[in-house]
């Protein structure tokens, strides 16, 4: 890091505002060099140039807090609108409100006064179905079939309006955008990724997307949301703007935003930016994304999206105990959640390949309405796949109390006894009546029908989130054992191994919905292997200290599970499948090869391009620069020597070369180019180019005998752009972020030419 503090010698030499081309890696030690530049560059005129220079100091230390309350502001007031137009237009393909059409259905039934001659289900007399309005009635079989048309036209016309903004605005805006988040975070430019018409159609498009019922979730997309707020924000602060590496700072607090406002969890949208995500941490960054998740978090509450004073649909709060026996179905559940975790991944990988490979790939808008089409098909005749996923979630993590009557709340309570108003009583476990045994068809039906239909969704090219769909498959499958659990308990009570569970024959405490929860918890942490900041967001939901043993006791079994069966999560996969230059920092090296095995030229190849420090022309430099695309070129003595002087980056010798020749009086095209500090004096010779400033003298540089273990290691740690290999000061090649890439894909196994990037 010293060593390339030499870049410039004066701050004026430094460009400003150094610009990477698309699909290249960004210089971390050079960006770190310039912005320690510039900031001397400050306490020098805060020192000498009054209050002026006082005041600009004052500036540069507090923009960063003031960008990520930008940020935190704007992520939550962007997730209150799609929160509240999400919901909105779910229930718009049931129906409308008649007096307030901008109501949804909860909202249209809150002032309504209580028909008994309703089901509470089917909302109240305010709230009109679309088989209503077309003259079929409420209720019947022409009113069935009705409602079953508007729900798939509906779906149709949302799934069609998300596809098509996606194709026409920014293709950029499909996906989840995790994957291509974590690649730019590692030090990756994709222009127009984190742009503001990406941020437009990617907030349309979730509305959409969830509205047309498909299996996805808006929580993963938010932090897609939150960067692009982080990216638009960082350039009204040239200290950011201009820097890629410090704007990766801001990107990681909009990272930790975006889950907070997707689960109302501040601390666990932190850690999750620091152990997924982020690539580049440092200290600092730790405050300002809490500071960022609590700026959101807190406009998302101040705008409270679904009127209940939380910030999801469906934050519960247990007071009930757990019991040491109940530890056993939490690691099966755990485990049964990393192997769905793990064929969720491999099957989805497949299809996208799928996809990718044949000519499904050129019909993406097609293959959206056929996907969408099947789900409202077969989702609307269970009613459970027909709910809204979040609403799914609440149902599924609720407890029964006295006044529910859903299936799943359908026990056989005996209230002809003498107690049979005790609390205690009205919401202990008993046994299972007919409703809850109609509802376990249902889920199972559910569950299978989910977990399948995903793996097509989760891919295709509009925005769509992995959340909230893995968290459902997990909750299902914990609500049918924890109900498995709770029956088994009930007709088992006497038996010792059940004992403190049980106080007396009709005073049995299981609680399915914990089981939904610990089931949500382990099938999302099966697809994407979190772990700390899994457990952590599934606290803040539950608001219980208490549960933190069996959600921890879920997720690592769900990840040991999940590492046996295949060592990658879902976005890391992603990042594999589109050949995204992504060095994992989790992966460990273990192959013995060395530096001089990797590096460039090899033996067939032409030899490596470089300038000689004292004997080349300015015609010779801009032919170099003309006939290759190198990010920059070795300095050496001569090119027979071949001894190191330094590395000099191609878009400063352009600017340089292109400079001289506009404004330098004498530069002609046989000018000698020199990078040298002492530069000959020939009267009869044209003016020479002193180029020297622009030179790093000190650049990354091993041996052909280091091994790749180091090396790799190295451009992991230090963000290397490329590193030169030398042998007793002499230069023998060069290893790129690329080469050591294709390495690690040709050691794996793996096609080395789907890293497509430089």
């Amino acid at each position: 890091l010293l060593g390339t503090s030499n870049v410039w010698d004066t701050l004026d030499d430094l460009p400003q505002g150094y610009e990477y081309e698309d699909f290249h890696t960004i210089d971390w030690l050079r960006d770190i060099a310039r912005d320690r530049m510039r900031h001397r560059h400050v306490i020098k005129k805060k020192h000498d140039g009054g209050c002026w220079g006082l005041l600009k100091s004052a500036h540069d230390a507090w923009s960063g807090w003031v960008c990520v309350l930008l940020v935190g502001v704007a992520a939550g007031a962007c997730a209150g609108i799609i929160d509240i137009g999400a919901t909105w237009m779910s229930d718009l393909k049931e129906g409308v409100c008649t007096e307030a059409f901008w109501l949804n259905k909860e909202q249209c039934c809150w002032s309504a006064a209580v028909d008994p001659d309703l089901d509470p289900e089917e909302g109240c007399s305010q709230w009109s179905y679309w088989s209503e309005l077309m003259g079929s009635g409420r209720t019947g079989g022409a009113s069935y079939v009705m409602r079953y048309f508007m729900f798939i036209v509906w779906a149709i016309v949302f799934a069609m309006l998300a596809a098509f903004f996606v194709r026409v605005f920014a293709p950029y805006a499909c996906g989840s955008g995790i994957p291509e988040i974590k690649t730019i975070l590692s030090g990756f430019i994709i222009r127009g990724y984190l742009g503001k018409w990406t941020l437009l159609t990617k907030s349309v498009g979730m509305m959409l997307a969830v509205s047309a019922g498909l299996s996805l979730g808006k929580e993963g997309p938010f932090v897609h949301v939150a960067g692009c707020c982080g990216n638009i924000f960082s350039y009204l602060f040239p200290k950011y703007g201009s820097n890629e590496a410090k704007k990766r700072e801001i990107l990681s607090a909009a990272s930790a935003a975006g889950v907070s406002v997707a689960f109302g969890a501040p601390i666990g949208g932190v850690l999750f930016s620091l152990e997924e995500v982020s690539y580049y941490f440092p200290l600092k960054t730790l405050w300002r994304s809490f500071f960022c998740a609590l700026m959101a978090a807190f406009i998302l509450r101040s705008i409270n999206p679904f009127g209940n004073d939380h910030l999801v649909m469906f934050y519960v709060e247990y007071n009930e105990p757990w019991y040491i026996q109940e530890l056993i179905p939490f690691i099966i559940i755990g485990a049964l959640g990393g192997i769905y975790g793990s064929f969720f991944i491999k099957a989805n990988i497949a299809w996208c390949k799928f996809r990718k490979n044949s000519r499904l790939g050129n019909y993406p808008i097609i293959e959206v309405l056929v996907i969408t089409f099947i789900t409202a098909l077969l989702s609307f005749p269970n009613p459970y796949t027909r709910l809204n996923t979040s609403e799914l979630i609440r149902q599924l993590v609720g407890r029964c109390g006295p006044e529910d009557t859903s299936d799943l709340c359908d026990y056989k309570r005996d209230f002809s006894a003498h107690n049979y108003t005790s609390l205690n009583y009205l919401t202990s476990s008993m046994a299972a009546g007919p409703g809850i045994y109609r509802a376990l068809w249902m889920l199972a039906l559910a569950l299978i029908f989910k977990g399948l239909i995903t793996i097509f969704t989760f891919g295709i090219k509009i925005p769509s989130g992995l959340f909230i769909p893995s968290m459902a498959v997990g909750a299902i499958l914990g609500r049918i054992v924890g109900i498995g659990v709770e029956q088994l308990v009930v007709a088992n009570h006497d038996n010792r191994f059940f004992a403190n569970m049980c106080e007396s024959e009709q005073y049995c405490r299981i609680t399915p919905g914990l089981y939904a929860m610990v089931g949500a918890a382990a099938a999302l942490g099966g697809v994407t292997r979190m772990t700390v900041s899994l457990v952590v967001i599934m606290f803040e939901l539950t608001g219980g200290l208490s549960y933190i043993v069996p959600l921890m006791a879920a997720a690592m079994t769900s990840k040991w599970v999940g590492d046996a069966l295949g060592k990658e999560g879902i976005y890391d996969a992603h990042i594999r499948l589109n050949g995204y230059p992504y060095l994992d920092s989790k992966e460990e090296f273990t192959h013995t090869t060395m530096a001089a095995d990797v590096m460039r030229p090899r033996r067939n190849d032409p030899p490596l391009c470089v300038i000689t420090q004292d004997s080349m022309t300015l015609e010779e430099v801009e032919l170099t620069l003309k006939t290759t695309k190198h990010n920059g070129f070795p300095v050496v003595v001569s090119k027979e020597s071949q001894y190191l002087v330094g590395f000099v980056v191609r878009r400063d010798l352009n600017l340089a070369v292109e400079n001289a020749r506009k404004n330098q009086e004498g530069v002609v095209s046989n000018s000698i180019v020199y990078f040298t500090s002492h530069v000959p004096t020939n009267l009869n010779d044209p003016a020479p180019l002193k180029l020297r400033k622009l030179l790093d003298m000190a650049p990354i540089t091993i041996t052909d005998q280091t091994p790749m273990e180091t090396v790799v290691e190295m451009f992991r740690k230090l963000g290397l752009r490329q590193t030169l290999v030398t042998h007793n000061g002499r230069l023998l090649g060069i290893i790129t972020k690329k080469d050591v890439l294709r390495h690690i894909a040709q050691l794996q196994n793996q096609d080395p030419e789907s890293i497509l990037f430089n």
